[in-house]
């Protein structure tokens, strides 16, 4: 007995923790087997029994003492978002159907205790987002979502309290694509809720999320601009007039507005210079 305790402590020692047999090496090996093989699916049917074989297998891994030491960054189609204070991981991926339409999952592990802690938290959310009549109004509770993938990820403080500002793409449908800004926040009790009424825009008032559509042929910057400290996006505006109305037919121009973090809001700012050419 005190033999194999001694295995477990060095284990939780080296993050060499193990999920129901496996080494971390094993965990990541099977999940990259699994997205290779949920990936090569055209089926919906067919795939949907890996997606939850990869979630249920991720979720495992990530419950496991010192996960959040363990790296992903080789199992395909899986985005990893880390915060900068070392709190926050965001495991987000997302699947086509036959018609090229998304489905999309994301799992929160958020660290317990201080920032050398080896514990964490996990949190699987659900993508209600068709289910939401008035996305840039609303704030949703965990385990609701709006889904996407998220790209970037930045945090700021106010009144004590972080907030994490996420950054994301959706693949709509065939003919025009969506980006949005979702706030994230955990009240006391460690629940994890989404959108907050914190985007300040003189001329559309307070939203809760932002979000932006625009054609599929078209490309659109939505990013922190380190040079203006800003969340810095194009003009969006329809290609041809009369089609004002419908948002696939709206691109991006060399324009640039953006949101700026003054006293807990996000304040919208119109018509910024940047000193050099940004990339999309």
């Amino acid at each position: 007995m005190k033999f194999n305790r001694y295995i477990i402590l060095f284990a939780l020692f080296f993050g060499c923790s193990v999920t129901y047999g496996q080494s971390f090496d094993d965990a990541v090996n099977d999940l990259k087997d699994l997205m290779v093989k949920a990936a090569a699916e055209n089926d919906n049917s067919m795939k949907q029994p890996y997606i939850k074989s990869f979630s249920e297998l991720l979720q495992k891994t990530l419950k496991q003492p010192n996960s959040l030491r363990q790296s992903f960054d080789s199992v395909p189609y899986l985005k990893v978002l880390s915060s900068d204070d070392g709190v926050l991981r965001i495991f987000n991926w997302g699947a086509p159907d036959k018609d090229g339409k998304y489905t999309y999952y994301a799992i929160i592990q958020r660290r317990m205790g201080d920032k050398n802690s080896p514990l964490s938290d996990i949190y699987v959310l659900e993508d209600t987002k068709n289910d939401v009549i008035k996305p840039e109004e609303t704030t949703l509770r965990y385990p609701d979502w709006y889904g996407c993938l998220y790209y970037e990820i930045l945090e700021r403080q106010d009144m004590g309290k972080t907030m994490y500002v996420l950054m994301g793409l959706d693949f709509n449908d065939n003919i025009s694509y969506k980006k949005y800004i979702d706030i994230l926040t955990f009240n006391p009790q460690g629940i994890p809720y989404f959108g907050a009424p914190v985007f300040i825009d003189d001329e559309e008032g307070i939203k809760s999320r932002i979000i932006f559509e625009y054609s599929a042929q078209s490309q659109m910057y939505l990013r922190y601009h380190n040079e203006v400290d800003k969340i810095v996006f194009n003009w969006l505006h329809p290609i041809h007039p009369e089609k004002k109305d419908d948002k696939s037919y709206y691109v991006a121009d060399i324009t640039y507005d953006g949101f700026e973090f003054k006293h807990g809001k996000w304040v919208k700012v119109r018509n910024i210079l940047l000193k050099r050419k940004i990339q999309k």
